[in-house]
């Protein structure tokens, strides 16, 4: 229910199914933090479909703090979180009307 809140900018995801779904219902844009399993394959698809941005890690496997800022700033304040937000919107409300 959190996600439904107006104030929320972005959300800071492992990316597992559950959480991916409900941030597309409430039209959230996603910073994806993909860990294992299918999570890596659900970040990529929200990237390409324009309603999240992917924290990329190192050769060793660790999230970069320099890279995770980044990533909530294009999302909560950049030009191209506009669109994320645009984007997830739009998604939702597709969602929505399908009931």
């Amino acid at each position: 229910m959190i996600l439904m809140h107006g104030s929320v900018g972005g959300f800071v995801s492992h990316c597992g199914w559950s959480s991916v779904t409900e941030a597309m219902k409430f039209g959230v844009p996603i910073i994806a933090v993909p860990m294992i399993y299918d999570q890596p394959i659900n970040a990529r698809v929200l990237e390409n479909i324009g309603i999240g941005v992917e924290v990329v890690k190192d050769k060793e496997g660790r999230i970069q703090r320099e890279k995770l800022a980044t990533a909530i700033e294009q999302v909560i304040s950049e030009e191209t979180g506009e669109d994320l937000r645009r984007k997830a919107r739009l998604l939702s409300g597709k969602i929505r009307s399908k009931g």
